[in-house]
């Protein structure tokens, strides 16, 4: 019995946190990776797992993964990751943080802490930019006399006026209702528009254009679904707009990252890595996609 524990004693038990980049623009997110090694699970259990409250010291926690467990010679490690973002720039500090372990022979506790962790968020003020233009400006160009293209025009209104001047002999005057229009639901399009740009992923040049696009659909689905004037608002004020819709923190967390991400790609020239672009065309797809169905569940007055 002994020889078995022997090389889980002379292992010592460690708490561990590390993030993936301790700089990130503001709404970006960092990975926090805790890990709790080398727990001899015959004689010692987990009392309490590293507590992360949703929001602390400027911080806020997007994403808890579920903790997943390492079996090796005897001993287990346990590993969890937790998305972490701030929409405060400034120097902040995610502090030590403790597990706590229980002897099962005994019931004695042992505490175990890593240790902190300096993250600088960097401001990107993007909103205050006032040079920059989704659209350019019309430039007026010189255009030379197309006598043939007159003719055309004169010879299509002449035409048009016999095809009305028959239609009304042939009718007797009667009113002809035209076939309306099947129009194309605001939700469909957007998705459509979506999947096509999702298509084009990864990107590798071309990033300002593929972001304008991106916001561009959200907020024209926005306006035609939701009736909010999102075109010209920034994305604060878009956000503020939206508050009765994004109502859980998830959902408006994750569009505000959206929106900051193409404000900070369009504005300050920032490159996002291949996971971001298809987390951002993810983001719209269930923003959406989540706004629809609120927007069903509202109910429509005469």
């Amino acid at each position: 019995m002994s020889a078995a524990i022997c090389p889980t004693s002379v292992v010592a038990q460690n708490a561990i946190a590390t993030v993936d980049r301790k700089k990130i623009l503001l709404g970006e997110q960092i990975t926090l990776n805790l890990k709790l090694e080398n727990v001899a699970t015959a004689t010692t259990a987990i009392n309490q797992w590293f507590v992360i409250n949703d929001t602390f010291n400027h911080l806020q926690v997007s994403v808890r993964k579920p903790i997943d467990t390492v079996e090796v010679n005897g001993t287990t490690s346990y590993l969890q990751q937790i998305a972490i973002t701030s929409f405060d720039s400034g120097q902040w500090v995610l502090p030590a943080l403790s597990v706590s372990l229980v002897q099962k022979n005994n019931g004695s506790i042992q505490n175990l802490l890593t240790d902190s962790i300096l993250i600088d968020v960097l401001p990107v003020n993007v909103d205050s930019l006032v040079n920059y233009h989704d659209i350019k400006e019309i430039i007026d160009v010189p255009v030379q006399p197309d006598y043939l293209l007159y003719a055309i025009i004169a010879a299509s209104i002449i035409l048009l006026a016999l095809v009305a001047w028959w239609l009304f002999k042939k009718y007797g005057g009667k009113k002809i209702t035209a076939a309306k229009a099947v129009p194309v639901h605001a939700l469909e399009q957007a998705l459509s528009q979506l999947y096509a740009l999702q298509q084009q992923l990864p990107i590798q040049q071309g990033h300002a254009d593929f972001y304008t696009a991106l916001t561009s659909i959200c907020r024209q689905y926005i306006m035609l679904q939701l009736g909010i004037k999102s075109q010209q608002a920034t994305s604060d004020e878009l956000m503020v707009l939206l508050g009765v819709y994004l109502q859980p923190q998830q959902h408006r967390t994750a569009f505000y990252q959206l929106l900051r991400l193409a404000d900070i790609v369009k504005f300050a020239k920032y490159i996002p890595a291949d996971e971001q672009q298809q987390t951002t065309i993810t983001t719209a797809i269930h923003t959406i996609q989540y706004l629809d169905n609120i927007k069903k569940q509202i109910p429509q007055h005469a």
